[in-house]
């Protein structure tokens, strides 16, 4: 990148793709698990466009105003929007695994992006918040593969996930 502000326009174009996609995916789906996982995550990178655009003022605030959390805080409205159908098991959808990789990809090309930023950074402050930010697009896309796991191959997920022991 040339300057800051063409990073920070990048940064910004990313994250608001993001949110269309998550969006978009989350209309179209009949899963209650998958829409709920993906309104949380948009709800998120609605977070990261106002920190982007308020950077330039303080970059304190604009990652202060993001809270960030670990993958445990996206579980809880996740688990609440979904917590009366939690009995059954997951029906396979296509379109909803579908919309998960291409969320998961470009999870993958923010984190590269903010990566790439961060080590072309030559402020301390510039390069703590894009580093900031590559950490929430690395929970996004953890987030998105374990929830796809457990749409997938349920079974599988809570073995893995409550250290089940097969005899």
């Amino acid at each position: 990148m040339k300057n800051i502000s063409e990073a920070l326009n990048t940064a910004l174009d990313l994250e608001k793709e993001g949110y269309d996609v998550y969006m978009s995916a989350a209309k179209k789906t009949g899963n209650k698990f998958g829409r709920a996982t993906l309104e949380a995550i948009a709800k998120k990178e609605l977070d990261h466009i106002k920190a982007i655009e308020n950077y330039s003022k303080n970059i304190d605030a604009a990652i202060s105003m993001i809270n960030p959390r670990d993958k445990k805080y996206y579980i809880r409205p996740i688990m609440e929007a979904i917590k009366s159908n939690l009995d059954s098991v997951p029906s396979k959808d296509l379109e909803l695994e579908k919309a998960y990789k291409i969320a998961m990809g470009l999870e993958q090309r923010s984190y590269d992006l903010y990566k790439r930023l961060a080590s072309e950074a030559e402020n301390a402050q510039v390069k703590k918040f894009f580093e900031f930010l590559m950490g929430e697009e690395n929970i996004h896309f953890e987030l998105l593969q374990e929830t796809l796991e457990y749409l997938d191959k349920t079974g599988d997920w809570f073995r893995e996930q409550e250290r089940w022991n097969v005899d």
